[in-house]
């Protein structure tokens, strides 16, 4: 069989990227969506070429009255290909309630979890999911709106510890052109339409309203900063471990960071130290550029004592004297911005 252009990328990809070998096991996340389709597709021809296994799974997350007829499609593909299927379900409407999110983030979580458990059970050395340019540079732009620093812009990697993103450098176009010549077909999930949802309207407005008006080649455009800004920040974030190692400590379910440490290194530096103290202290989700800034502001007046500064996940900087402390909010004391 001729490879097409999407298969040639995923084989380069997993080559570059080390993973999976030989005798392995990778857990593909499959929607049903052609984004999914062509990497199943994709990553079931190299296993066989190279000799490691793919295990496909799909969470149904209950949010579309005819969720289970993707569940049902993936069965059938799966089954047309040879690939074993993992199927499960989540309340994704409850998790969002209960974590005080919107439906997007719940869902996300609840699809992660649900890979890394069918990842373990299977003893896979990989998750591939399949996200692609087109989704990197959405992911830019929207980063970019909500106020991200250089860290939040630099957006996907294609490797994230053992999570990976083979069709990190294949367009949409190409997808389809794939799927048409493989004769797949796929799903489309209606909410990708609604443009209530955030993504929807960077997808189907600003893009094609950028290309139009400003740069044909946008999508591309967005996807190689990110690339680029994801090289430099990981460069930065090497530099600032060993600052962190000496200058922050655990203090209970926080931490407490060197105010002198903050004043004397760079800026940038600076704002990797904090970032790395609120990761510690209940990790970055819903963190801003404005909070890392605030921090390092109010750090750097000398002498300010008691001040509480509110930071996302209930929790909060306190700032005493030659020390900042991230961590869970007091409850018997108003946090003032």
């Amino acid at each position: 069989m001729r490879m097409t252009s999407l298969a040639v990328a995923v084989v380069g990809s997993l080559r570059d990227l080390g993973m999976p070998r030989a005798g392995e096991t990778v857990v593909l996340a499959l929607s049903g969506g052609a984004d999914s389709v062509a990497l199943l597709d994709a990553l079931a021809e190299a296993g066989r070429r190279q000799g490691f296994g793919v295990v496909a799974a799909h969470l149904d997350h209950g949010l579309r009255p005819d969720s289970a007829l993707d569940a049902e499609f993936c069965r059938n593909l799966c089954a047309r290909l040879g690939v074993p299927l993992r199927v499960g379900s989540a309340d994704v409407r409850g998790r969002a309630v209960h974590d005080r999110a919107g439906l997007e983030a719940a869902a996300r979580e609840e699809r992660y979890a649900f890979l890394r458990r069918v990842a373990e059970s299977e003893a896979a050395a990989a998750i591939a999911v399949a996200h692609t340019r087109d989704d990197q540079a959405e992911t830019f732009l929207l980063r970019l709106l909500r106020g991200a620093g250089s860290a939040g812009l630099g957006a996907m990697r294609a490797r994230t510890g053992n999570l990976i993103r083979p069709l990190l450098a294949v367009g949409r176009r190409e997808v389809l052109e794939h799927l048409r010549a493989r004769g797949l077909e796929w799903r489309e999930d209606t909410t990708n339409a609604e443009l209530r949802f955030a993504r929807n309207r960077v997808r189907h407005e600003l893009l094609p309203y950028l290309e139009k008006h400003f740069n044909p080649g946008i999508r591309a455009t967005l996807a190689r900063e990110a690339a680029l800004l994801a090289e430099d920040h990981e460069r930065l974030a090497e530099s600032a471990a060993d600052v962190y190692r000496q200058s922050a400590r655990r203090s209970g379910e926080g931490v407490l960071l060197d105010r002198d440490a903050l004043r004397r290194a760079p800026r940038p530096l600076a704002r990797q130290l904090v970032r790395a103290a609120l990761h510690e202290a209940g990790g970055l989700a819903q963190v801003k550029a404005v909070h890392v800034e605030t921090i390092l502001d109010v750090s750097e007046r000398a002498g300010r004592s008691g001040r509480r500064l509110p930071l996302p996940g209930g929790r909060e900087a306190v700032f005493r004297f030659g020390q900042v402390r991230i961590g869970a909010r007091a409850e018997t004391k108003e946090a003032r911005p």
